[in-house]
């Protein structure tokens, strides 16, 4: 029996990030393709957490990024995007973090199907791994984590 890192496990992720400016959603953006041509994926899914004062319009265009504000749901909490809500009812190996706790689409994201839960530079015992790291730029942050999860065998 061969054990693998968390890392070679992953074959459907979920990545969920903060907006912080204009120029972090680039370099971010930037950073995800990268990252996303180097791991094949059978499926991903990212999500970014925006202002309710930011216009959609304006951020960089992805295939892959939904661009999540808190206008984006009913009063009841009912997430008004169907595309997105479809995308959490599937199952994912492994969410990787690195938002504020305090989203409106982490209870739906708590909900989902997700094998194993990384939180990035916060604690949360509902997550299973908590990964400090110093980077701050986005594809270095991407980096880290993939480096620390590819050590851990599960």
């Amino acid at each position: 029996m061969s054990i693998l890192s968390i890392w070679k496990q992953t074959k459907r992720i979920a990545i969920v990030w903060d907006y912080i400016d204009e120029q972090q959603m680039r370099t971010f953006v930037k950073a995800l393709d990268h990252f996303l041509q180097v791991n094949k994926f059978a499926h991903a899914l990212v999500i970014v957490n925006i202002p309710k004062d930011l216009d959609k319009k304006n951020l960089p265009p992805h295939f892959l990024i939904y661009y999540n504000a808190p206008t984006d749901f009913s009063f009841f909490g009912k997430l008004k995007d169907i595309q997105l809500e479809a995308e959490l009812q599937k199952a994912f190996d492994l969410l990787i973090w690195n938002a504020a706790l305090d989203a409106k689409i982490y209870p739906l994201i708590k909900a989902t199907s997700i094998k194993r839960r990384v939180l990035v530079n916060a604690e949360n015992a509902k997550f299973d791994l908590q990964i400090d790291t110093v980077q701050s730029e986005p594809g270095a942050q991407l980096d880290y984590i993939q480096q620390t999860l590819e050590r851990i065998a599960q």
